[in-house]
């Protein structure tokens, strides 16, 4: 036992101090490194949730669902009211969270068999599903309820309806039909609505009928070119898309043709109707010319390239027509006020007009420095100056028939609008008639002091 005992004691008297020294030298070396800064330790612990909250938000899409929203508010005119915009931004960017992550809890099995998508949060293990349903209803609940408190019930209500549409209606009939596409662009249409009813109150008129079209016509040829280039990955994960069903391509092609020929309209029928000024027809020209040309390019042969030309050039179309249909919105036009050197009607008596909203001040100022290029103002040709769209839209302007276009259209869509634009032309007969009572009694006074004059002249 002896025998067995001292190598044993021994063996551990020297375990013993080499721990002892390990130590001691794991405690010098902790000495000498540098303290762990305080934004590292908390970078370590929550430095992932925040991306990951991100992903299941799908940031980039609901930034974009953002501004869409944010051109709306806009396209109704000033004044622009930070304590409502804000809150209106900020709800919509929770709403449509809330939807982007119930769409991937109900996708995650899907969305594991796809090269794109099996990296997201749910599918790669990163958050548990009872999470992100949590996530989503957090975010859903406080979406609605910030638009239901700053901006108006309905805006909150057309929130709810975002939601409800892309993840109970749209995203399951994604595995049913190829028509799920028209559905989905529904869903990015309601936006900039939310906008316009976040600062009128109301869906009715030609402005949130004209925005909408915008993004329904835009996100057909951008998905469709989109679901070409990932065609492969949508076999995979068991989807209905259209270019599973279209092995040449020539008929995905053709959709985003005619989708995008139908937008170039849009631009003539909110100049015709009087929406925007004549030169959004004019500017659109040349952003939805390209857009067309890439889909008839892509139509002629269709190959990843063209798909992806098609789909990133749509990216930048968007941002430009929403910007440019604010722009020449005639509501942001000075806002109701009279036109620089007109006079107003108050009181019964007219006065100057009163200053203009910063925004619109700068708008006018905008569009008269644009006014000067057009081509009718710098070349006196008589056939330049007929051939001009500005002109040609102020001449149809006057035509009796189609003013009764307009009219008609304004009564199609609300009749709330109808009515304003009633009690608006009976304030420009009233304007008209001061104006001319006013020119007549200038002359009279005129007439009057020039034969005084000449009747004391004749006395001398």
């Amino acid at each position: 036992w002896q025998a067995c005992a001292l190598p044993c004691h021994a063996a551990a008297r020297m375990l013993a101090g080499s721990r002892r020294l390990s130590s001691g030298q794991d405690t010098a070396a902790a000495a000498e490194a540098p303290p762990r800064p305080v934004r590292a330790m908390v970078s370590g612990v929550l430095g992932e949730w925040p991306s990951i909250y991100l992903e299941l938000a799908k940031y980039r899409l609901s930034s974009l669902v953002v501004f869409t929203t944010s051109a709306g508010y806009a396209m109704a005119g000033p004044p622009f009211e930070l304590g409502v915009l804000a809150p209106t931004l900020v709800g919509t960017f929770l709403a449509s969270a809330s939807a982007s992550c119930l769409n991937q809890a109900y996708e995650i099995e899907r969305d594991a068999l796809m090269t794109r998508t099996k990296k997201r949060p749910l599918p790669s293990g990163k958050v548990s599903l009872p999470h992100a349903l949590a996530f989503a209803a957090g975010t859903g609940v406080a979406g609605v309820g910030i638009l239901a408190a700053f901006a108006t019930p309905l805006t909150a209500f057309l929130g709810l309806s975002n939601i409800v549409i892309y993840s109970a209606i749209y995203t399951p009939l994604k595995v049913v039909t190829p028509r799920n596409t028209e559905v989905g662009a529904i869903v990015g249409a309601l936006p900039p609505l939310m906008g316009w009813t976040a600062a009128t109150g109301s869906v009715c008129g030609l402005e949130p009928l004209a925005l909408g079209a915008c993004l329904f016509l835009w996100q057909m040829p951008h998905f469709y070119a989109l679901a070409w280039l990932h065609r492969a990955d949508y076999s995979a994960g068991g989807y209905k898309m259209l270019p599973l069903y279209d092995p040449t391509g020539k008929r995905t092609a053709s959709y985003c043709l005619a989708y995008a020929l139908a937008l170039s309209l849009v631009p003539v029928a909110t100049s015709a109707v009087g929406v925007t000024s004549a030169m959004f027809a004019v500017e659109s020209v040349f952003f939805n010319g390209g857009l067309i040309a890439l889909a008839l390019r892509f139509r002629q042969r269709a190959s990843q390239g063209r798909a992806r030309a098609l789909f990133l050039y749509s990216l930048v179309q968007l941002p430009v027509m929403l910007t440019l249909l604010v722009f020449h919105g005639e509501r942001l036009h000075g806002n109701g006020h009279a036109a620089a050197g007109e006079m107003e009607l108050t009181d019964g008596l007219l006065q100057p007009p009163q200053p203009r909203d910063s925004v619109g001040d700068l708008v006018a100022r905008l569009r008269d420095a644009g006014r000067e290029l057009c081509a009718h103002e710098w070349v006196q040709s008589p056939v330049l100056e007929v051939a001009c769209p500005v002109v040609l839209h102020e001449a149809a302007s006057g035509d009796r028939g189609l003013k009764s276009l307009k009219h008609l259209a304004s009564n199609i869509v609300c009749p709330q609008t109808s009515a304003r634009r009633e009690e608006d032309n009976e304030y420009e007969g009233e304007v008209s008639r001061v104006r001319v009572a006013t020119s007549a009694r200038f002359a009279t006074f005129g007439a009057r002091a020039i034969g005084r004059a000449a009747s004391e002249q004749q006395a001398e």
